[in-house]
């Protein structure tokens, strides 16, 4: 968006680019440049400069691009005007514009000078074809745009004067410099200087004393106190004690008399003393300040200032990490880069509503202004959810479940879940799932642990640990076989967070996820290494299933979500529990004998077919053991049972994956299934 080459000596290089209106670069350090005069800057000065601008974009005060005079944007009404184009960054006295948009006609150019200061948009001569008045086409090479650096003047390449030249010649014994250089601006333009301005035959560019910089308004300013003593109010301090004695001659005077009694009898009665009434004193101006004081207060704003960075404020906001691509350039983007394309826009569709043609509207807003402001417009919804949304909606907006489902869900998923197992609710946000998990495997005899994470705090703190969950490590919780994870992460565009949440999980390897995800989640038997589903259905969170925290009705009810589309409840099975896992829903009923054994045979065959058709002549002769080491990074003797220890690949005894407790007996679905052994990740080709 900004220039590409110094607007100083029209030159690129080591250039840094305002932030502001101006859209202009400068080689800003005295290194940057061999025979530019640069801005003069340090190195330290731009390494602390978060965001750089020049010193008319930090005053607003610019130069008319036509007579180059210095002019205030900010006063009302202002001085100079900018370009409505976007990709201009030109300002312009009202009646300097209009002289050059309507030299012929008077009375027009007056007319529009009125206009302009009462706020119309307009577009600078620059963006016309001085021979043929008509406007730049990017597609077309014959009809891209000559720009002159030092005036408003533009040329189609095919329009261009023949007096304007690509390189030195010398005709007659007249030496002719060049002119014209293509491949120095963007979009394919050729940068000029026309036949308005001699050429300097040391820098072979244009004169370059066409840049002016304001001075530091501040510094304008008359002060309080003059230093040669002329206007000098000087504030003399007495003491106390200097005072006269003087009487009080406002106050009014009063006396009461008593009558005469005993001391006990003065205790027990009550005064009424009448105190007069003091009217407060208003002041009529603030009172001065010498000049010592002023500097001090200054300094000290300054430095309090100077203290507040943006890194400080960032570390106060509490932003979960799947938003954090998204703010890695936000503060890239200025307010003024977004006023230039607002600008744009709006100047575009004055345009077009008081008829001028899709070219000139186009000249003024380019289609890519459009794409971008939608970009931006996205790129700030997301970095502002959690904060548009934290106040009312826990987890930045998501869908909760309603209890009378999650009690169906835990109805279900309590066969699958062993004594010393550790539930972990990624994504807790109102925290009922693990309170009704423990209720109901409690009543069974099975002792389980709860982790539960979120960013926001919710009533019930069962458990609870404010908390990124991309920011738990694998050594926080217990080794996989110990884990059973889910439920409702949140969903995000195209399932983008809900395939982060789970790609997560997938890290700590837990023997179970349990999932309420949208149709075009990523499927956990495509990962790597692959999960094996056990069951999903796609019914039981049909109808009012969601409710939205802390959105209230017109009734004052909580608002509830009919779903048209439910997400699916599926339960995912690490691959070497898949076995135990299937049996355990056959029994309860979840699946039928041969839905359970067409899915696991489906699920395999789809496993071997990939990663044999990976790489033919390397996976397919790999053995299973070396992929085994290869994808885990926990080893097991596969002599022992589940019940022994684990180490990982530092030596660390890790907790036991299987637990046998006083309370399980046959009766319980698992009981069958805890003497078989399985290894902490096992794959199967």
């Amino acid at each position: 968006m900004a220039d590409l080459v110094c607007a100083l000596c029209d030159n690129g290089g080591e250039i840094i680019s305002c932030e502001g209106r101006c859209l202009r670069s400068f080689h800003a350090t005295n290194d940057s440049s061999e025979d530019c005069p640069t801005l003069g800057y340090s190195r330290q000065q731009l390494d602390a400069a978060e965001v750089f601008k020049c010193k008319n974009c930090e005053y607003g005060i610019y130069q008319c691009f036509a007579c180059g005079r210095l002019g205030s944007a900010k006063t009302n009404p202002p001085e100079v005007f900018p370009c409505a184009s976007s990709t201009c960054g030109h300002f312009y006295h009202a009646m300097c514009v209009t002289q050059l948009l309507f030299p012929e006609n008077e009375a027009k150019a007056t007319e529009y000078t009125a206009k302009i200061a009462s706020g119309a948009k307009f577009a600078c001569p620059l963006h016309k074809c001085g021979i043929c008045k008509h406007g730049e086409n990017k597609e077309d090479r014959e009809l891209q745009f000559a720009v002159c650096r030092r005036c408003p003047k533009s040329y189609h390449r095919r329009c261009l004067p023949r007096e304007i030249v690509f390189e030195d010649f010398t005709e007659n014994g007249q030496h002719v410099f060049q002119r014209a250089w293509d491949d120095l601006l963007p979009n394919n333009r050729i940068l000029i200087y026309c036949l308005k301005h001699d050429i300097n035959p040391e820098y072979r560019t244009a004169t370059r004393n066409h840049i002016k910089f304001p001075k530091d308004p501040t510094a304008l300013k008359k002060p309080l106190n003059c230093v040669n003593g002329m206007n000098t109010k000087t504030l003399k301090i007495r003491r106390l004690e200097e005072l006269p004695s003087a009487p009080l001659s406002n106050v009014k005077r009063f006396s009461y008399s008593v009558k005469s009694s005993t001391l006990s009898n003065l205790r027990n009665k009550r005064r009424k003393v009448i105190v007069p009434e003091e009217k407060p004193v208003v002041m009529t101006k603030l009172p001065e300040i010498d000049s010592d004081t002023e500097m001090r207060m200054y300094e000290f704003a300054q430095k309090a200032s100077a203290g507040i960075t943006m890194d400080d404020v960032k570390k106060k906001l509490v932003v979960p990490s799947t938003y954090a691509p998204n703010l890695q350039n936000a503060d890239n983007i200025t307010l003024e880069n977004v006023e230039i394309y607002v600008e744009a826009v709006k100047g575009a569709l004055h345009m077009l509503e008081n008829g001028a043609s899709i070219a000139d509207a186009k000249s003024v807003c380019p289609p890519n202004v459009l794409f971008q402001l939608v970009k931006w417009k996205n790129k700030l919804s997301v970095v502002l959810a959690p904060f548009l949304h934290g106040m009312r909606y826990t987890s930045y907006g998501r869908h909760f479940t309603k209890l009378d489902k999650l009690q169906l869900i835990v109805d279900k998923l309590q066969w699958y879940i062993q004594s010393g197992d550790t539930v972990v609710d990624f994504c807790c946000g109102s925290n009922d799932f693990s309170l009704l998990l423990r209720e109901i495997l409690e009543s069974s005899g099975k002792n389980c642990f709860y982790k539960n994470y979120d960013l926001i705090q919710p009533k019930n703190d069962f458990n609870f640990e404010r908390r990124d969950w991309m920011t738990v490590q694998p050594d926080e919780l217990p080794t996989g076989c110990r884990l059973v994870m889910g439920l409702n992460p949140p969903f995000g565009t195209k399932a983008s967070l809900a395939n982060q949440f789970i790609n997560k999980a997938l890290t700590f390897k837990p023997k179970l996820i349990i999932l309420i995800v949208p149709k075009e989640t990523e499927r956990l038997d495509k990962k790597y290494p692959p999960y094996e589903l056990i069951w999903q259905d796609s019914d039981q969170l049909s109808g009012k299933s969601f409710y939205l925290p802390g959105s209230l009705d017109a009734d004052n009810k909580v608002m509830e979500q009919w779903n048209v589309s439910p997400p699916p409840l599926s339960l995912w099975s690490r691959s070497d529990w898949a076995e135990r896992h299937s049996e355990i829903a056959k029994s309860m009923g979840h699946i039928s004998n041969e839905i359970g054994d067409l899915q696991r045979d489906l699920a395999a065959s789809i496993h071997t077919t990939e990663h044999v058709e990976a790489d033919d002549a390397g996976v397919a002769g790999m053995s299973p053991c070396l992929l085994d080491q290869l994808l885990s990074d926990t080893f097991h003797d596969p002599t022992t049972s589940p019940g022994d220890c684990w180490n990982d690949t530092s030596g660390r005894s890790r907790q036991p994956c299987n637990y046998e407790t006083a309370g399980q007996g046959r009766g319980d679905p698992t009981y069958n299934h805890t003497t078989e052994s399985c290894s902490d990740m096992s794959i199967s080709l």
